[in-house]
């Protein structure tokens, strides 16, 4: 008797499911290839300037644009691994009309348009602009999705603009401290070094005199607040318990800091050893490295860390 009513309950979904008055699950990959080739043209209103100001920005810390990918990509990465929950975001069905969601989005992008002139201004305005967009357009696009494209808005949006600010409230203190802890460690290992607050000079081993200043550019805080982002996004998509990413946020800055120090005294040495020449040649790639083999080493540490079930999961009604 159990097996016929379990036959007949199953029928009877199907047969609910290929009514026509049953409403259909949306093309997904349809919405998202929608969602993201609005969203980028319209960045070209909101944002043109942004590509030119990421270039600079990357080619000053970096030396190229080419070695940004590998953070663009653990981006995406970390993005992905909630694609199912993205695909229920998109078909949940609420309740009540969508279309003050839609006008929500389309004011958004005016708004964002008449803006265009100031946050064209500096990389974190622009930045601001292309995070904004992107969310706007999915209210659009895709209103059902609203909260699950709000945590990543916000978490964006202060990886975009916590650098500037960071970098005017704390940019001096941090180049003097990387300094200190820089110069402890080459009074230990590193070659002998004259340091004037965050200005240092040596003679390297052919006798040029190599010179430089370290500046709030060139403290930890550029990667502090991206592990600290790369940090909330995972927490976000592994579903880790609070307790667990606070204690490995902490641990992060702290061995950040003591890294950026590091690399400095790798930096004095390279000087010391090649000449001015190579010192500036390391520099613009060295920090990146360590960063992400800091970053890659953190993941599988992180992995294994507490777990709990996330507020953020998309509730489809399904059991």
């Amino acid at each position: 008797m159990s097996n016929a009513n379990f036959s007949i309950t199953r029928l009877s979904n199907v047969l609910k499911s290929d009514s026509p008055h049953s409403p259909r699950r949306p093309n997904i990959g349809l919405q998202l290839l929608v969602w993201i080739g609005a969203a980028v043209l319209l960045c070209v209103a909101t944002a043109p300037n942004f590509p030119s100001l990421v270039n600079e920005s990357v080619g000053d810390d970096f030396g190229s644009l080419f070695v940004s990918i590998p953070i663009i990509a653990l981006l995406i990465l970390i993005f992905g691994l909630r694609r199912r929950e993205f695909a229920d975001a998109l078909s949940e069905r609420e309740a009540g009309s969508k279309l003050p969601i839609r006008l929500l989005g389309a004011s958004g992008i005016f708004v964002l348009v008449a803006l265009e002139p100031l946050t064209a201004q500096s990389l974190a305005g622009s930045g601001l602009a292309v995070v904004s967009t992107f969310y706007f357009t999915s209210l659009a696009v895709s209103p059902s999705a609203w909260r699950f494209m709000l945590p990543y808005t916000i978490v964006y949006a202060t990886a975009v603009g916590a650098p500037a600010i960071l970098l005017w409230a704390f940019g001096e203190p941090l180049a003097a401290l990387s300094s200190a802890l820089s110069a402890k460690f080459v009074g230990v290992v590193g070659p002998a070094v004259v340091w004037q607050g965050t200005q240092f000079e040596l003679l390297s081993k052919s006798g040029e005199l190599v010179s430089g200043v370290v500046t709030p550019g060139c403290s930890s805080i550029t990667s502090v607040t991206m592990f600290i982002g790369l940090l909330v996004l995972m927490h976000l998509d592994m579903k880790k318990d609070a307790e667990s990413t606070v204690k490995l946020a902490v641990a992060g800055v702290l061995a950040l800091t003591l890294l950026n120090s590091v690399r400095i005294l790798i930096l004095l040495w390279v000087g010391y050893e090649y000449g001015s020449g190579a010192l500036w040649g390391v520099h613009d790639w060295l920090g990146y490295a360590m960063f992400l083999g800091f970053f890659l080493a953190v993941l599988p540490v992180y992995a294994r860390m507490g777990r709990r079930d996330f507020p953020y999961s998309v509730n489809t009604g399904t059991p």
